[in-house]
């Protein structure tokens, strides 16, 4: 198996920013956080709905590359939301209000 140590460690760095990001999110929930069914949910803040679209967009961007059997393409898309859009600017950029 070829192993590259640098791409082993940028996918170490990804979880790392995947378990600090949930943390916060959890915390900025508190304890007694109980999610509203998805259907009753409508997003209210413009940041809201942006974040939104580029999950979606990723989504279907995923699913455009898996279907060409190119899963490091699927992959890139999902590690680009969450790096680009959910962590570095709708967490980010500004209060956060769950």
């Amino acid at each position: 198996i070829r192993l590259d140590v640098g791409t082993a460690l940028s996918y170490r760095r990804f979880c790392n920013k995947i378990w600090n990001a949930v943390k916060f999110v959890l915390a900025a929930l508190g304890p007694r956080f109980v999610p509203r069914p998805s259907e009753e949910t409508v997003p209210q803040r413009p940041m809201d709905r942006w974040v939104l679209s580029r999950l979606a967009q990723a989504v279907a961007e995923c699913g455009r590359r898996m279907e060409a059997l190119e899963v490091h393409g699927a992959v890139a898309a999902v590690h680009h939301f969450w790096l680009r859009s959910f962590c570095d600017v709708y967490l980010v950029g500004g209060p956060v209000r769950l």
